[in-house]
């Protein structure tokens, strides 16, 4: 029995030594797989054209890199198979906002919504500290967003949560283009009409629970645009 311990010992040894070189020949020869290695800067066709300076600096540096052509490639995500989980969530997200091709599907609801469900992700903020973004900073993120979506410089004036302060809210119109656009088609629940108040409510409540914002005061907007 003692004439195997040295035996069994170098053989666990060397299956070690066969294991990490195996390894590390794999690393290696991952690297060669094309995607997620296409760093490039893409150009812009349609940029969003934000007119508060300060909110665009916030959005640089908190979504631009997933949400832009303008993605930072930081020296950890060129590695496969790293790279390949940064281009997956970076082709997704692009999927659903990209700021150099701007096509007008997020208004200012959807990213107060995202911002209240954690964007950015803590696994991004782990390695990019500017992009912690405060509760003024997003307030001023929002508002900035907000105001360039109007065309007009932002206003510190403006208090609160985007969707509160919004002056559309007296039509049921605007309020269900901001409580519903930024996830699906607003169409279904412009084209819902009933002659019970009670099912105008149950409506409005189920838009609520799925994460819809929708302030007390413009559920009576809405319960009587559908009855009307």
């Amino acid at each position: 029995m003692a004439l195997l311990g040295p035996r069994t010992s170098w053989l666990t040894r060397k299956a070690a030594l066969y294991a990490g070189s195996g390894l590390v020949l794999l690393l290696g020869a991952i690297q060669f797989i094309p995607y997620g290695r296409d760093h490039a800067q893409a150009p812009e066709p349609s940029p969003f054209h934000w007119r508060a300076p300060g909110a665009q600096a916030l959005a640089r540096a908190a979504c631009y890199d997933c949400h832009s052509n303008q993605t930072r490639w930081w020296w950890a995500v060129k590695v496969a198979p790293f790279s390949w989980l940064a281009q997956s969530d970076i082709d997704e997200a692009k999927s659903h906002v990209n700021f150099s091709a701007w096509d007008g599907r997020l208004n200012a609801g959807g990213l107060q919504r995202a911002l209240d469900r954690g964007m950015p992700p803590w696994q991004y903020t782990l390695a990019h500290r500017g992009a912690r973004l405060s509760a003024g900073q997003k307030q001023e993120l929002l508002q900035g967003f907000q105001a360039s979506l109007a065309g007009g410089p932002a206003s510190p004036a403006r208090a609160g949560r985007v969707l509160d302060a919004d002056p559309g809210f007296g039509n049921a119109t605007a309020v269900i283009d901001a409580a519903c656009s930024s996830c699906h088609s607003p169409k279904r629940a412009l084209a819902f009409h009933t002659s019970s108040p009670a099912r105008a409510k149950a409506l409005v409540d189920r838009m609520i629970h799925h994460g819809a914002r929708v302030p007390a005061s413009a559920e009576t907007t809405l319960i009587r645009h559908f009855t009307s």
